[in-house]
């Protein structure tokens, strides 16, 4: 493989025209951020003295792009459609091109504009291309119909598309159900501004629909009220279906009551009747209403789906009642009863009611199995869990073809200069575009690379799961092994948590403001290390590592040492997973079928399942989730 990796780099090298070792490559590097520098902040002359000398380098076309960005005009328009057309789908190009069109159109460079025209997802000149063409003689029947889509959205749209819209009316594709349509989803995003305006362009015996959506939008409630409809037709249905839908999660129980007081005065329609019912099952199930499993068990079976069989799972195990659990999973629609919860939870309770003969045999396949499931059926086997590890063979000219894509080269400049976020907008450009084949050998290439977060999503699109070391590495294993000893912590489950935490990009951000490789939140850094920690300081793989398994290390204390209740609490926090316990003692297996969020259940088992793997990888035998099977949640911490 060293061999194989340095012919890659003689390709790529030799791509750049330098000599080949790693001093020069690091000057070419170098130079190309000077040049970049130029392009950005330098003046004109300083930009083009240089850009010359990184003309074979794969990131030229970058500095090309923020100089031509910062440098829009007529004079410049070949150095633009060249760059646009030799690279139409790289990051950089969606940029320059809808800088250069913004250009033409501030200018009034009409012909320019419609020549050059393609969509970049802006309005304003989606409807300049459009009223351009109309003005230079192009068919109504083949633009206005264009513009039906550009009208129908839940705010005003720029004042250029006015014309169009003008043109549109009176052509007659206005009509008054699009003109509800688009009340409605003006309501929907709170746009009351426009409601006003749609208003005026419904039937009559319509227009109070305008205040109705806008009531229930703003306070769903209020559909309850005595006389809040007119005239329960299919129109006010949808306010009515809108509103319980709404409400459902918050209250149940007004829903149900609604629904038996409203159903029989509209027409609903099979489909409806079985989506709401399965919804109020599912807002009892997750406010633990005593009606809960009854609800569950009435769910038709043609919208029986994931959520209503892990509910009505969860109650089972949660009475400990392993006839019913039997019963729960044996009712199921047949095509759930492959699934391997089903098949591991019927052998499970076959095997409490001490019948063993099924049991065994199931738990014996299932072992097979490189999962949650599979794990948990190999321990209750009392045999050793199967990774089931088939290395990728690639052959020489597969990598070397990939590796002379000029894509993948731009990739791997990128990543090499930690420009992370267009270095992925490369590798999803190139992966766009390639055979399964190629996919394979460029995910191999990454892993060699050490960038090891493209190989784990990679082969999980293609579907190739078993090169094990690929899809599980063991990335910043010095960092993450001395912190896990630092706090006396299994370095299993450390990397488990990073796996499935940020698949190992340090760069990872979430919505939710979790940071870095094991996505721990400023504030619960700075709690941990008693110190204001910003997130930037998080993005440091060091630094994220030692607090977040220090924090970690704090969980499994407060958990009386328990790592399935550390688990749930690492993902959801320690205040939600106490009110997750249960009332009596239970199975740790069967208690992760309780946790109500199904965030932190797939969570909890991914990790269980992920530490297996490195258990093995790391060639440990203390791992704290083995045997987890045998055991248990206690009511108290």
């Amino acid at each position: 493989m060293v061999n194989l990796f340095n012919k890659m780099l003689l390709i790529f090298c030799a791509f750049f025209a330098y000599s080949i070792n790693a001093q020069d490559i690091e000057q070419i590097r170098d130079l190309y951020l000077k040049v970049e520098h130029e392009a950005r902040y330098g003046t004109k002359s300083s930009y083009l003295d240089i850009a010359d000398e990184i003309v074979d380098y794969p990131l030229a076309p970058y500095a090309e792009a923020i100089y031509l960005v910062r440098n829009m005009s007529l004079a410049n328009k070949h150095r633009i459609t060249r760059l646009l057309s030799r690279y139409p789908d790289a990051p950089f190009s969606h940029k320059l091109q809808k800088a250069w069109l913004q250009y033409l159109a501030d200018g009034q460079l009409r012909q320019a504009f419609l020549e050059e025209y393609v969509d970049v997802g802006d309005t304003r000149l989606t409807c300049l291309n459009l009223t351009w063409q109309l003005q230079n003689g192009a068919s109504e029947q083949h633009i206005l119909p264009q513009v039906t889509e550009l009208w129908m959205a839940p705010f005003s749209q720029p004042k250029e598309c006015n014309f169009l819209f003008n043109k549109w009316q009176k052509a007659g594709y206005l009509t008054t159900d699009k003109a509800l349509e688009r009340l409605i989803l003006a309501a929907k995003q709170k746009n009351y501004g426009l409601l006003s305006y749609l208003k005026n362009l419904l039937d009559p015996s319509d227009t109070h629909l305008a205040s109705l959506w806008k009531s229930v939008v703003t306070r769903p409630a209020n559909v309850a009220k005595t006389n809040f409809f007119l005239l329960y037709n299919d129109k006010e249905k949808d306010i009515l279906l809108f509103a319980l839908n709404k409400l459902v999660f918050v209250a149940p129980e007004k829903v149900d009551n609604l629904w038996s007081e409203l159903s029989p005065k509209f027409a609903f329609t099979e489909t409806e009747v079985n989506y709401l019912t399965k919804r109020i099952a599912l807002a009892y199930a997750v406010t633990t209403h005593d009606s809960s499993l009854e609800w569950l068990l009435k769910v038709p079976e043609e919208v029986v789906d994931e959520s209503v069989k892990q509910w009505r799972l969860a109650f089972s195990l949660e009475k400990g009642d392993w006839q019913q659990t039997l019963n729960i999973m044996s009712s199921l629609p047949e095509q759930m009863q492959t699934d391997e919860s089903v098949v591991y939870w019927k052998a499970r309770s076959l095997d409490e009611l001490g019948d063993q003969t099924w049991s065994k045999r199931a738990f014996s396949e299932l072992s097979e199995r490189r999962d949650y499931y599979g794990f948990l059926a190999a321990n209750k086997m009392g045999v050793e869990a199967n990774l089931r590890h088939e290395p990728l063979e690639i052959l020489e000219r597969d990598f070397i073809n990939v590796g002379s894509s000029k894509v993948m080269q731009r990739a791997f400049e990128l990543f090499k200069l930690n420009r992370l976020n267009d270095a992925r907008k490369e590798w999803n450009l190139l992966i766009k575009y390639s055979t399964t084949r190629e996919k394979l050998a460029a995910a191999k290439l990454a892993y060699n690379w050490g960038w090891y977060d493209r190989p784990i999503f990679t082969l999980a699109a293609v579907g190739y799961l078993n090169d094990v070391n690929l899809r599980f590495p063991l990335a910043y294993k010095s960092i993450l092994s001395t912190s896990a000893k630092n706090n006396v912590v299994d370095p299993a489950f450390v990397f488990a948590i990073a796996r499935r935490e940020s698949s190992f990009m340090h760069d990872a951000y979430s919505s939710a403001g979790a940071a870095g490789l094991m996505q721990i939140k400023p504030s619960t850094a700075s709690y941990m290390a008693k110190s204001k920690v910003r997130r930037k300081q998080l993005f440091k793989p060091e630094k994220n590592v030692k607090l977040a398994t220090n924090y970690l290390s704090y969980l499994m204390k407060k958990s009386k040492g328990n790592p399935i209740v550390a688990t749930a609490a690492y993902n959801a926090g320690f205040s939600k997973v106490k009110r997750w316990l249960p009332e009596k003692e239970m199975a740790a297996d069967a208690w992760i079928e309780t946790i109500p969020y199904k965030e932190t259940r797939n969570y909890v088992k991914a990790v269980m399942a992920y530490t297996e793997v490195y258990q093995k990888l790391l060639k440990r035998t203390d791992n704290v989730f083995a045997k987890s099977q045998d055991a248990v949640i206690s009511p108290t911490l």
